[in-house]
């Protein structure tokens, strides 16, 4: 009878034995599939970073474009203005170039469509009339006598045409359209500017032909 109960011992321990090592492997699945959960949502924190950085990515591109807007912006500001500086500055070359050519100073300049400009000069007391075309091309077109008014007024002018119409496009902005001395009462210079399209009529400014002052101007 003793030895009929050791095999039953022996079972017991065995079952147990499998009961445990059974445990054990639950447990082990158990870690396995909460690893196998944590991975998918790693993966969804990632894609979502990416989702971010594009979407970043995004408003940069959107801030580059309103930078590019305004240097357009700039850009034709900056165009328009040039186009005023080129103008004037082809004026005062023309009368720079007929001053070398007759050796007399200007008082009178005139400019047409064609980029020709016309410049008066007295030149050994008389008149000299010359045109310089856009080329820079100088041709001398006439002479005519002075009257004593118009001597005196240049005696007394202390400012060049030159210093007079730089002062008046600089006081209102714009290109030179003419300018001329004007010899009734103290002498000054009459310079016409113009201010582009949309502007209004061009602008007229009297510069003070002894102190090179700006008188006054009239729109």
């Amino acid at each position: 009878m003793r030895i009929s109960r050791a095999p039953r011992t022996t079972t017991a321990l065995a079952l147990a034995l499998a009961l445990t090592l059974s445990a054990c492997g639950g447990t082990e699945g158990a870690t396995e599939g909460i690893e196998a959960t944590a991975a998918p949502t790693g993966a969804s924190s990632e894609t979502g970073d990416d989702d971010a950085g594009a979407g970043g990515t995004e408003t940069g591109a959107t801030d580059d474009t309103g930078s590019d807007t305004g240097s357009a912006t700039d850009g034709q500001g900056t165009q328009d203005g040039g186009a005023g500086e080129d103008i004037t500055a082809a004026a005062l070359a023309a009368i720079e170039a007929a001053q070398q050519e007759t050796g007399g100073t200007a008082y009178e300049v005139d400019g047409d469509d064609d980029g020709t400009w016309e410049v008066d000069l007295r030149v050994d007391g008389r008149s000299v009339t010359v045109e310089v075309d856009a080329g820079g091309a100088v041709t001398r077109v006439g002479e005519d006598d002075l009257d004593a008014e118009e001597l005196a007024a240049m005696d007394a002018a202390q400012v060049s045409l030159e210093e007079a119409v730089t002062t008046a496009v600089d006081e209102v902005g714009g290109s030179l359209d003419d300018a001329s001395l004007e010899e009734e009462g103290d002498p000054s210079w009459e310079v016409s500017v113009d201010r582009g399209p949309g502007s209004g009529d061009d602008v007229d400014v009297w510069v003070d032909a002894v102190t090179g002052e700006v008188l006054r101007t009239d729109a």
